[in-house]
């Protein structure tokens, strides 16, 4: 009897006591300030942004002895701290320093400097603009959808364009949301792989706005042979206090309809998940954000 109720205390996990970690998220080589970092449990669906001054307020009360602590920020390293560690800590504050992806940047700007391209820009989208619906993300969540290449050759991206609701007349609670643009590879399993730009961008559209246009010219971001994943987080500002766990962000970002599954969605830094459900409006349909580009093609080299 006392071994059988050892075992079931072993098959209990170990909660953290009621803790909220306070601090803030720096760059280690300049010691500046990083907004809008994320810091969340591994694959949980728990976790915060730093505020526009590197500041965090998280609670990791419902987080078990056995969780990592996860701080991630485009353009930096990833930094993984396990839960038990945290608990350890006798300063009242806990910072947390960032290592810059220096090597990594330098090489894709040199890398693409030295290309020339084709003065034709190319038009491509995620679906069809007269089929365009919204959708709501919830803060935290990622997705990225797929733009495919239809000449399976190399260019760069000079434009990207979003859509959005006008939520400016909605009658029912809304709240704000800012949105990161990540923009991705495509790896041998056909899921978003590594970052092709590593510039924290960070939009912040108002209720009302239907249109929003990135000029990507100077950027330097590769479109691969393949294509690329465009990635759209949503972002909680710091002005937002949500009342319930049920939500609507807003503007909501307008979505359309593809026949095949070409978006993929993820929790901040856990990992990508595959869309693989139909679309409420389109039951032989899949719902993926609408997005438009335009690209550009390298010149072919001359012998």
């Amino acid at each position: 009897m006392k071994i059988f109720s050892i075992l079931i205390l072993l098959l209990i996990p170990i909660l953290v006591p009621s803790q909220t970690l306070k601090g803030v998220v720096l760059d280690s080589i300049t010691n500046k300030t990083l907004p809008y970092a994320s810091l969340a449990l591994k694959d949980k669906n728990s976790g915060v942004y730093s505020n526009e001054d590197g500041t965090y307020s998280f609670n990791i009360s419902k987080a078990s002895a056995k969780d990592t602590l996860v701080i991630s920020l485009i353009g930096y390293h990833n930094k993984k701290i396990a839960v038990t560690h945290i608990l350890d800590r006798t300063e009242e504050d806990l910072n947390f320093q960032m290592l810059p992806k220096f090597e990594t940047l330098d090489e894709v700007l040199i890398h693409n400097t030295s290309k020339t391209y084709r003065n034709n820009k190319i038009k491509l989208s995620s679906g069809n603009r007269k089929l365009i619906f919204p959708f709501s993300v919830p803060f935290g969540y990622e997705t990225a959808t797929l733009i495919e290449n239809p000449k399976h050759k190399n260019g760069k991206l000079v434009k990207l364009h979003l859509k959005f609701k006008d939520s400016s007349k909605d009658i029912y609670d809304t709240y704000q949301t800012y949105y990161r643009i990540a923009f991705y590879n495509i790896d041998s399993l056909g899921f978003p792989g590594d970052l092709l730009h590593f510039e924290n961008i960070i939009i912040k559209p108002e209720i009302h706005e239907k249109n929003y246009i990135i000029d990507l010219e100077d950027k330097g971001i590769p479109f691969t042979k393949k294509g690329i994943f465009i990635g759209i987080e949503t972002v909680k500002p710091d002005s937002v206090k949500l009342k319930s766990s049920m939500y609507v962000t807003t503007p909501s970002i307008l979505h359309t309809h593809t026949k095949h599954r070409l978006k993929y969605a993820r929790f901040r830094s856990n990992d990508w998940v595959k869309h693989s459900r139909k679309s409420v409006h389109k039951d032989k349909l899949y719902a993926v954000p609408f997005i438009k580009i335009e690209m550009v093609y390298e010149k072919e080299k001359t012998k």
